[in-house]
């Protein structure tokens, strides 16, 4: 076994160790991208031959295979926290407010509370809420909610 052999072997684990990293950080960053890279270096370095850098590629991904099914039985048990899933559970029965129980807003007068571009900001009863209107609306003047569609309120002046 040669020297480019050996500097293939180490660039190939130091690959398959960064592309472990990456399964535990979130998004895709310098660890995944130099993960791959020095993968790939590392299995055309340690092959002499083609047949031989395909095993050599196989058993990369084999490792990386297993890798992410370790990982992946490991954080669904509840004794370990994973940084890249939320284990908080949310709490209340009616955590989404369906279309229908809006309507009972259809009528409510309120008043902009920023410019309507043609979607902004107003204030009803003392609740702000995210609204809509057909055209540009200045901030200040009074509203009417007219309808209730795909859970987005329209307003009117």
């Amino acid at each position: 076994m040669g020297a480019v052999q050996i500097v293939g072997i180490v660039a190939l684990v130091i690959g398959i160790i960064l592309i472990g990293v990456e399964v535990y950080l979130p998004g895709f960053g310098v660890p995944g991208i130099c993960g791959i890279v020095c993968t790939v270096a590392g299995i055309f370095l340690t092959g002499r031959t083609m047949p031989e850098r395909i095993i050599a590629g196989v058993i990369a991904i084999v490792v990386i295979a297993v890798m992410l099914v370790i990982s992946i039985v490991v954080f669904n048990s509840k004794s370990i926290k994973s940084p890249i899933k939320l284990d908080t559970d949310l709490q209340g029965k009616n955590l989404f407010i369906e279309e229908k129980d809006m309507e009972y807003l259809i009528g409510k007068k309120g008043v902009a509370l920023t410019d309507l571009k043609p979607s902004g900001k107003g204030e009803f009863d003392g609740v702000k809420l995210d609204i809509e209107a057909s055209g540009y609306i200045k901030k200040g003047t009074n509203l009417t909610i007219t309808a209730i569609k795909n859970n987005r309120i329209f307003v009117e002046s």
